[in-house]
């Protein structure tokens, strides 16, 4: 029989390294009964809210779309996703890391083209969660690149400038 949990005064004092580890696996186990793919999380952002630009109207709008944000590593193509678990309907996000996927730090919003060339950006509520993610966005991107990463071209920076499309238009949606 295991020993009692220890106590302080009488009070549990919680395993926190052991709490977290049982939430790794029960998201773990969450994501996989959705893709079955799914072998590994790599990164977690408890809260994260999606906006997407559009680019004829220059403006951004708020998507429907706001929940924990799981990367997760598959085993099958494609290697990499990311996965927004959508807290306001049962639409989750999920994007490929490996295709034609592109991506840009403004703290607290990380924006990204898709394969489907739509823009869009990522609030976090953590700012360490923004800096984190797009950290292992860009080591993903390096070492699984099937071309050696690209500097960037002038038209990627412009379109992604906060000057011509950010600016302003960040201030809004905070």
């Amino acid at each position: 029989m295991p020993p009692p949990p220890p106590t302080n005064g009488g009070k549990l004092t919680p395993n926190l390294a052991m709490d977290a580890e049982g939430t790794r696996l029960l998201n773990l186990t969450v994501l996989q009964r959705l893709d079955p793919a799914v072998e590994d999380i790599l990164i977690t952002a408890a809260h994260v809210t999606l906006y997407d630009f559009n680019i004829d109207l220059n403006q951004w709008s708020r998507k429907d779309v706001e929940g924990s944000l799981f990367v997760v590593k598959r085993n099958t193509q494609p290697r990499f996703q990311f996965i927004v678990m959508n807290r306001r309907n049962t639409d989750n996000l999920v994007e490929d890391l490996l295709s034609d996927f592109e991506y840009e730090l403004q703290p607290p919003y990380l924006l990204y083209r898709n394969a489907a060339q739509e823009v869009n950006g990522i609030w976090f509520y953590n700012q360490q969660d923004c800096d984190a993610v797009a950290n292992l966005f860009g080591r993903i991107l390096n070492a699984y690149a099937r071309v050696p990463p690209k500097a960037k071209v002038p038209s990627t920076k412009r379109f992604f400038s906060p000057r011509l499309y950010m600016g302003v238009v960040l201030i809004d949606l905070c």
